[in-house]
């Protein structure tokens, strides 16, 4: 089984976030910087590529990693996250356990002393659906590269950190891999831990986090995504966090769901 992990990060000058990470398979680190390059090197018997280019945008980063692949799976991570030893194994069994899947997102663990992980904890192998991938973000992801190419399946890069839609592209692209029928599951073993205790986008609920969550619920549910921005507003309306009131955190998010469908339309128009 060849597994390339698939590292985002930004400004490395070498090859250190490798052992950093604890990583022990081949892995393809896409590195945003001030320059553009290629270096490849061999560690521990395994090839790892950096790949440095001057673009910016989480999106675009690892859509420019999945095109260095050449892997038969591919596993999605951030530079914060920390493997467990043996996660190749842990990988592999678990594929070898249920043949039918093509692709499975693994545990993670909370390495932060602080601050509580944003995705909830999967308690048992079960099918990925839209309901229990809502909340989740692509790191622990490990996927067949050919199920992605074979279903043109990729990034958003108008959605994301370095974007003016700053989150909400691994939701997008998990709720894609629901779309296509793959067989797509959820385990609950741990394959790595995570420290969420900063964010690089994350400033609080405010008018513009709810235009972009409105953008994004235009962009996987463009037919009720005014009944959705419903529900959602009178939610936040109700938590300690949220200072905004139901009436104003409604306006945002329909604020965002119309711009998506004015730029589709336009998009439509130019084709025209």
């Amino acid at each position: 089984m060849k597994i390339d992990v698939l590292v985002t990060t930004m400004h490395q000058q070498d090859f250190s976030k490798y052992s950093q990470m604890n990583l022990q398979t081949d892995a393809v680190i896409a590195n945003q910087a001030n320059s553009n390059s290629y270096a490849e090197q061999e560690i521990n018997g395994h090839t790892v590529k950096l790949v440095t280019t001057n673009t910016r945008g989480t999106s675009r980063n690892r859509n420019i990693a999945l095109c260095h692949s050449t892997a038969e799976y591919v596993l999605f991570s951030d530079d914060d996250l920390v493997f467990v030893e043996g996660y190749k194994q842990l990988i592999q069994s678990e594929f070898a356990n249920h043949p039918e899947a093509d692709a499975i997102k693994f545990n993670l663990y909370n390495i932060s002393s602080t601050r509580k992980i944003s995705m909830k904890q999967i308690e048992k192998f079960e099918p990925a659906t839209r309901r229990n991938m809502g909340g989740s973000g692509v790191w622990g992801l490990v996927i067949k590269r050919d199920v992605l190419i074979r279903n043109n399946l990729y990034f958003r890069e108008d959605f994301g950190p370095g974007t003016e839609n700053y989150c909400g592209e691994d939701t997008i692209f998990l709720q894609k891999l629901v779309n296509a029928k793959i067989g797509f599951f959820r385990s609950p073993i741990v394959i790595a831990g995570i420290d969420q205790t900063t964010s690089t986008w994350f400033d609080g609920h405010n008018e513009k986090y709810f235009m972009v969550n409105g953008k994004i619920l235009a962009s996987i549910y463009p037919h009720i995504a005014c009944l959705l921005a419903i529900r959602s507003a009178y939610r936040f309306s109700k938590r300690s966090d949220c200072k905004m009131s139901f009436i104003k955190t409604l306006k945002c998010y329909f604020s965002g769901i119309k711009s998506l469908h004015r730029a589709r339309r336009g998009s439509k128009e130019d084709r025209l």
